[in-house]
């Protein structure tokens, strides 16, 4: 009787060990909650005949506090970065106003920094924790050359992550969100403009 007390006991100390290990590497998702502004952007690009690369930090993330190393929260201390690469399919013009369509893909990265406008690379050399699928509409006024631009992502991929001793994912598979930017191209670039905008959560297509 003893030594099934024993197995017992240690069926039962074994089961409780396996389970304190799961809540541990328990996964919390950064849900993509729909009509909520889930991301806030700085950036600037570069473009190149038809290709267009937009670069720069996640300045909030809906869900994570602690997304900055240390102050000044910029692009020298932002824990968050995103790369885009797209190509334009499309331009129409219409009065002052030149619309363009573009196509392509966005990374996010959990970032190492310092990361640093004059050397774009550097948006980049982190780990990939999500990518997406792009879809991009631009209207530049050819008079002033300010821009507005509505996007819509889809999650292709989302990958966990660790931060201040907790593990997190950016929403899931499938998961989509819109984004607009607010910008002004740069007439002696590079860079070839700046912007800064936020995203939010849609319903998936």
């Amino acid at each position: 009787m003893i030594r099934i007390t024993a197995s017992v006991l240690t069926s039962v100390m074994f089961a409780a060990l396996i389970c304190l290990n799961a809540a541990a590497q328990a996964v919390t998702e950064v849900q993509l909650s729909q009509d909520q502004v889930v991301y806030e952007f700085v950036g600037q690009f570069n473009n190149n005949g038809a290709a267009s690369q937009q670069f720069g930090y996640l300045s909030k993330i809906n869900g994570l506090d602690a997304i900055f190393s240390a102050e000044p929260e910029n692009e020298s201390t932002a824990l968050f970065t995103f790369v885009t690469n797209a190509n334009t399919d499309r331009v129409i013009v219409n009065g002052p106003f030149k619309i363009l369509n573009r196509a392509g893909t966005t990374t996010i990265y959990l970032n190492t920094p310092p990361s640093d406008f004059n050397n774009p690379t550097t948006f980049s050399q982190g780990t990939p924790i999500q990518v997406s699928d792009y879809r991009q509409q631009v209207i530049l006024n050819t008079v002033t050359n300010s821009f507005q631009t509505e996007h819509t992502n889809t999650v292709t991929s989302s990958k966990s992550f660790s931060l201040n001793g907790n593990t997190y994912r950016l929403g899931r598979l499938g998961a989509a969100f819109r984004t607009n930017y607010s910008g002004q191209v740069n007439p002696t670039a590079p860079p070839s403009g700046w912007f800064g905008g936020n995203a939010v959560g849609i319903k998936k297509p």
